[in-house]
């Protein structure tokens, strides 16, 4: 174990220019730790394995040394490249503090591949970086994906956190207690569930135990798994798990958080997305598990720095163009909703009054464009005629675009009154709400629609959630939005008007409102809140639609105020 290191001295947690500390040399890691890739060898070699070297089979990481039995070791002296047993790296002196707590939710499913010395060494050496490079405490919260504790048998049943060092300093006893408890996950046992509920393993701990986590640290998730998050129901939702971390963890603070999630699936994948640039998802048959958490180890220690970073943000022009695409369920349930965005029936015009408010406060704005595409499965096709696609396109439908023009240009006085015609949309029962607008923005019927220099303004409105799982991943939809804008998050904004989910606390099954009932719209809500700060949801049941819009103007003039227009 390292030598003993005096307390560091605690830092102002306001950011500083230039590099930090740790990169300006060497990692700092225990002499056991470093000295572990020679232990798996010799393991590896009593095992018979006769491809095993004392040098390579560290780095390789091989997936076949066992640890279900507690007894594979990682204190032995030894050496390893760059680093001897008599050095203890301590040149730049004690670490600094940029946070003064990291802590660790730590969610295995007990058939992920990761109990071997290569996990353990893995999960170890990232735990004692986050302690010896930060001088934070460090504290580790395990458990299997279920809604209940996972009672190992190794710590205390009240609170099975290991914390794992503070002061710059790893206990001596934290590594045997993570690999007792990673022994005792491999005999997982559940009447109701095989231990890989992965968001509920992630969120009942933190509802359940409100002495784990310091409101004042920095929050790390890492959900390791066989494949997805496997519970199928309500709270088997990323946008609903994302959410709840980032609020009960992060206190809404991007900058305090950080995820990795390792697996096979969708979910994992899009809840790895919600949250920041330091967070990760490694599909399994990608990448070792313990090569994929090495790589991610500096993104854990960034967090820590972004604690409460404000970086200095360069001068922006602003956009002079803004293109918004609606995507407008038409079924029959819809028809009180497109009255009042349209402002049908003697009602105010919701949408033209709040491109009046948009360019009031955007003086620069040139111009914005206005396309309408329904949910109709797979008809992406811009709407130029009423009641479509129910209603073929005829004389009597069209609602006055010019031939060839499949969006409507603003300001204009006709605007009103030619968007009443076009969000007049007709479609049947199964709704492709998220990817049809996806679709429509890649769809060479649209084009010239959504142009090179403008912010792209997304608007879902519906009362039932998306349907279009039996075509594309949340994942794959998302990245037709961001394609569609070069793969520029900063010019896009996405507004989901559906039915409120709830919060995992207390997720909601319907809702009433001014415009009737609505269910929760769970898969749009994860695929927004995959924008980070560029998705919203409103909840259709709260209040009008007028107030929906108002709501949203301040993020709309800030999206468009950052964009720096592409030459």
């Amino acid at each position: 174990m390292p030598s003993p290191r005096p307390l560091p001295v605690p830092r102002p947690r306001c950011r500083r220019a230039g590099r930090s500390a740790r990169d300006a040399g060497p990692s700092r890691t225990p002499v056991a730790r470093a000295l572990t890739g020679l232990l798996v060898a010799l393991a590896l070699a009593c095992q018979g394995d006769d491809q095993a070297s004392a040098g390579a089979s560290a780095e390789a990481g091989s997936e076949a040394t066992s640890i279900t039995g507690g007894s594979t070791s990682t204190t032995t002296a030894g050496e390893t490249e760059g680093t001897s047993a008599g050095e203890t790296d301590t040149d730049d002196g004690p670490p600094p503090t940029y946070c003064p707590a990291i802590d660790v939710s730590l969610v295995l499913d007990p058939e992920a591949p990761i109990y071997n010395a290569a996990g353990l060494y893995a999960l170890a050496g990232l735990f004692d970086r986050l302690t010896l490079e930060t001088g934070a405490t460090v504290r580790v919260l395990v458990n299997a994906g279920t809604e209940f504790m996972f009672e190992s048998g190794c710590l205390d049943p009240a609170l099975p956190m290991i914390v794992w060092g503070a002061g710059g300093e790893v206990d001596p006893d934290a590594e045997s207690a993570l690999q007792c408890v990673l022994s005792a996950m491999t005999h997982y046992s559940s009447d109701i569930d095989g231990g890989d509920w992965m968001f509920s393993g992630l969120m009942f701990p933190i509802l359940d135990l409100p002495p784990w986590h310091d409101p004042a640290a920095t929050g790390l998730a890492i959900l390791v798994g066989e494949d997805d998050d496997q519970l199928g129901g309500m709270y088997s939702r990323p946008g609903m798990t994302s959410e709840a971390y980032l609020r009960l963890i992060g206190g809404e603070d991007r900058r305090r958080v950080a995820t990795f999630t390792y697996g096979d699936g969708d979910e994992l994948e899009l809840f790895a997305l919600s949250f920041n640039e330091r967070s990760r998802y490694v599909d399994r048959h990608d990448q070792l598990f313990h090569d994929a958490l090495d790589a991610w180890a500096d993104q854990a220690l960034g967090a820590c720095d972004d604690f409460d970073f404000v970086p200095d943000l360069p001068p922006a022009e602003g956009c002079k163009k803004i293109d918004v695409l609606f995507v407008i369920d038409g079924s029959l349930s819809m028809a009180e909703e497109q009255k009042a965005l349209a402002g049908a029936d003697g009602q105010p015009p919701v949408f033209a009054d709040f491109t009046d408010a948009l360019l009031a406060e955007l003086t620069d704005v040139e111009d914005f464009h206005v396309g309408v595409v329904s949910t109709e499965p797979l008809v992406t096709r811009l709407h130029t005629h009423s009641l479509y696609p129910e209603t073929p396109e005829s004389p009597e439908t069209a609602c006055g675009l010019p031939e060839g023009q499949r969006w409507l240009v603003g300001p204009s006085p006709a605007l009103a009154e030619q968007f009443e015609c076009i969000g007049a949309t007709r479609s049947g029962v199964d709704e492709f709400s998220a990817l049809n607008g996806a679709l429509a923005l890649h769809d060479p019927e649209n084009a010239g629609f959504l142009r090179d220099d403008s912010l792209l303004f997304v608007v879902l409105l519906t009362d039932e959630d998306t349907q279009d799982y039996v075509e594309a991943t949340m994942t794959e939809i998302r990245e037709l939005y961001l394609d569609a804008v070069g793969g520029d998050p900063l010019r896009l904004i996405v507004l989901a008007i559906i039915g409120d989910q709830g919060v995992f606390e207390m997720p909601r099954t319907k809702c009433n409102g001014p415009y009737g009932a609505a269910v929760p719209g769970r898969r749009i809500t994860s695929i927004v809140n995959s924008f980070r700060d560029r998705g919203h949801t409103q909840d259709l049941c709260a209040g009008s639609m007028a107030e929906t819009f108002e709501a949203i103007l301040g993020d709309v003039v800030s999206a468009c105020e950052a964009i720096n227009p592409v030459p």
